[in-house]
């Protein structure tokens, strides 16, 4: 097709003129709307009546009998998979919009969370606080549902372990549209089971994460290493003394 041929050919043209001024005007709008929402405390208001939106449509799938899987609805150019998601479109499709941070308990250390929150909003309302994750992947538009559902590392996974170990606590909402929550002393089995499932266990609704104080600077130490195993063992004592 004609119009194939020309967004193929004149792509750079496309996303400098379209796609990055779209880009930059969606994230500064998202980027207020979070800020706005976090500073003003008003998302644990309306998390409840949003978590029962998905059980509402779920109990619709039931009603009609239970005929296609179950998906949520999220756009595929969201995901940070190159992979189109067909399947979408003979599964039904499960609006989940839940975007907010819902609670920092500095107390207990502790942030709760939609499940469609990223890491850069994540980060940067953290950061302002004087708080971090132990595990804070680097990239901003991974989300806390994907990392938990999917897989989530970085470098401090050494001492912290993966993304799914700062977990406290989940809520889902299941197939039967009942609202769980999991933690290590409550549905023990389903908290262990529900990270690397990949949404096949229910529906995230919120998630606590642990945080750390956040400090102001970071000491870089360069240490000049020679060959592997002076390498693996410098590696694994820094991580033992961490």
């Amino acid at each position: 097709m004609l119009f194939e041929h020309l967004l193929t050919r004149y792509r750079g043209l496309f996303a400098t003129v379209v796609l990055l001024p779209i880009s930059v005007t969606y994230a500064i709008w998202l980027g207020i709307r979070n800020r706005i929402v976090f500073l003003l405390k008003s998302a644990p208001a309306k998390h409840d009546l949003k978590v029962q939106k998905v059980i509402e449509q779920i109990e619709d799938w039931k009603q009609a009998g239970c005929k296609e899987k179950l998906c949520t609805a999220r756009s595929g150019w969201k995901s940070m998979s190159e992979l189109v998601p067909k399947y979408k479109l003979s599964h039904r499709n499960i609006h989940i919009d839940l975007y907010d941070i819902l609670d920092l308990d500095e107390a207990r250390e502790v942030v709760k969370v939609e499940p469609l929150v990223t890491m850069g909003q994540l980060s940067r309302n953290l950061l302002s606080r004087g708080w971090t994750l132990p595990v804070m992947p680097e990239l901003e538009d991974l989300t806390v549902g994907g990392l938990i559902m999917g897989f989530g590392v970085e470098t401090s996974s050494h001492k912290y372990g993966l993304f799914q170990f700062i977990c406290e606590s989940f809520e889902i909402v299941t197939a039967e549209g009942k609202l769980l929550r999991c933690s290590q002393s409550e549905n023990q089995e389903l908290f262990y089971l529900i990270p690397w499932s990949h949404g096949t266990l229910g529906f995230l609704v919120s998630a606590e994460l642990k945080i750390i104080p956040a400090k102001k600077y970071v000491r870089l130490e360069y240490l000049p290493l020679y060959g592997l195993d002076d390498l693996m063992r410098t590696f694994e004592d820094e991580s033992r003394n961490t």
